[in-house]
């Protein structure tokens, strides 16, 4: 028994192990979501619990609570601005990186019947 139990846990490590250098291997040719996503997960929950302890000390004497609400939804916003700025971005470099495929075929060509022709 614990023999088999040794054999799952070391097959699971290696199993880990060679996912994780594949998805490093995947960061070195591309986006690094990863990464990314690590960071935006810790902020979030930096934000939130900033704001549940601002929520909590509000009634106190002191501005404490109410800076640290203004500070998670202020945290919060940039989070999702930095985010979808940055996949953005990401998202045209590669694609001019790439090239547009669908619009290579020579018989594509401007609609002329539609008004805004395209």
């Amino acid at each position: 028994m614990w023999t088999n139990l040794i054999t799952v846990f070391n097959r699971l490590r290696e199993n880990n192990a060679k996912n994780k250098k594949i998805s490093d291997d995947a960061i070195a040719q591309g986006p690094s979501w990863r990464h990314r996503r690590r960071l935006i997960y810790g902020a979030y929950i930096l934000a939130v619990l900033m704001i549940v302890f601002g929520a909590f000390s509000i009634f106190s004497e002191s501005q404490i609570g109410v800076e640290l609400i203004i500070g998670g939804v202020a945290l919060l916003s940039i989070i999702v601005t930095a985010y979808t700025t940055s996949a953005t971005y990401e998202d045209v470099r590669i694609w001019k990186r790439s090239g547009p495929k669908e619009f290579e075929d020579p018989t594509d060509q401007f609609d002329t019947d539609n008004p805004d022709g395209i």
